[in-house]
């Protein structure tokens, strides 16, 4: 996991984006670009973002915005952003890499494997027990700082239209044609992502993603391909943020058009599935004395464009944490991994802190933000 926000790009399907100068598609229309079943990697081009454009990652901030009453304290209780606490989460070692791993699923080219369950996922419960995915001893599950921390696994399907997350990948490569796993879930890249058919019970949010709010992992994910079209266009990236918070609140009932469970442990503080925004503008972003990589992140979040839903806990980090594709996405295949490759060499020709090597044993840099981004953050 990450630190900050998320970004969201609404276009009409066919129309060119004024984000990161890309058409925005569904991963399943003709034009998403989504390679076919027999490629290896999960590479769709620059824009193309599942669940368009159903998905609320999708839809941009209001015009006007209504800020929600406890704005002022849930901003409070993620940090003081004047500290600059903002770092994109993505080790160079692919064996502890805690970025989100996506392959494909590529029926009738890997190894056909029965998912079982061992655990419903809070009150929901696995969509997926029994189903036949297909995978290789290839690929890497996510990896976090402890064992039984997420260990992410997501599977696409664009054939078939679906993307299986997984939570907490057992034993890798499975064995006897079993893949075990705490959770798993099944959702339609042709919906919205909060669609789980064996689930109806009180929450309106039935959680088909492997997120503690029950989000699709590949939603509001940065991936390297969008990030760098985004600087090099001065734009946004092509859907909201998807950020974790040190501890979301608890009890927070939240109606729609906001998606989450609204669960969490801490009382007073910003829930899951909440939406946060930066009150600002592209012309006031782009006056700011920051890099051009930082600044992408600030006009995803600003009211031009998309913000960030809140979709995780972020464990005991303060500020909010961005969630990126992992380069095990790639390197599993033998390719480079772009953040690796691409984005590093990037922060440090822009000279952000800790470019090119490893902080805290999990970070490839720090994105350092002007003190004014903190006084201007809301939520709706």
């Amino acid at each position: 996991m990450k630190y900050l926000a998320t970004i969201i790009v609404a276009v009409a399907i066919g129309l060119i984006g004024t984000i990161a100068a890309s058409t925005q598609t569904n991963l399943t229309s003709p034009a998403g670009g989504v390679a076919p079943s027999t490629s290896m990697v999960y590479d769709p081009p620059a824009g193309v973002v599942p669940y368009f454009p159903a998905s609320p990652f999708s839809q941009k901030i209001p015009n006007p915005p209504t800020v929600n009453p406890k704005s002022a304290a849930w901003v409070a209780a993620l940090g003081d952003f004047s500290l600059g606490r903002m770092a994109a989460n993505n080790a160079a070692n692919i064996l502890r890499d805690h970025g989100e791993p996506i392959y494909l699923n590529r029926a009738g080219a890997n190894e056909p494997v029965k998912i079982h369950c061992t655990s419903k996922y809070g009150h929901i419960p696995c969509n997926v027990e029994g189903l036949t995915v297909y995978v290789d001893p290839r690929e890497i599950p996510q990896h976090g700082d402890a064992p039984g921390e997420d260990d992410h696994l997501v599977l696409i399907d664009a054939p078939a239209g679906y993307e299986y997350d997984f939570w907490v990948v057992h034993e890798w490569p499975p064995r006897d044609g079993v893949l075990t796993v705490n959770w798993g879930g099944r959702c339609a890249l042709s919906g919205n992502g909060f669609t789980n058919p064996s689930y109806t019970g009180p929450h309106w949010n039935s959680g088909c993603g492997a997120t503690a709010s029950g989000t699709p992992v590949s939603m509001g994910i940065i991936r390297a391909k969008d990030l760098l079209a985004a600087i090099t266009a001065g734009g946004a990236l092509p859907q909201a943020l998807a950020v974790a918070v040190e501890c979301p609140g608890k009890g927070e009932p939240l109606p729609a058009p906001f998606y989450g469970s609204g669960d969490g442990q801490c009382p007073g503080n910003a829930p899951e599935g909440s939406r946060m925004y930066l009150a600002m503008h592209d012309a006031d972003v782009n006056g700011l004395s920051a890099a051009p990589l930082v600044k992408v992140i600030l006009r995803t979040l600003d009211e031009d464009h998309y913000g960030a839903f809140v979709i995780d806990t972020g464990g005991k980090q303060p500020g909010i944490q961005l969630q990126t594709e992992a380069d095990s996405t790639y390197t599993a295949w033998g390719l480079p991994g772009p953040w690796l490759t691409q984005i590093a060499p990037e922060a440090a020709r822009e000279g952000l802190p800790g470019a090119g090597f490893m902080f805290n044993n999990r970070y490839l840099f720090q994105l350092p933000i002007p003190p004014s981004v903190g006084a201007a953050m809301r939520f709706l």
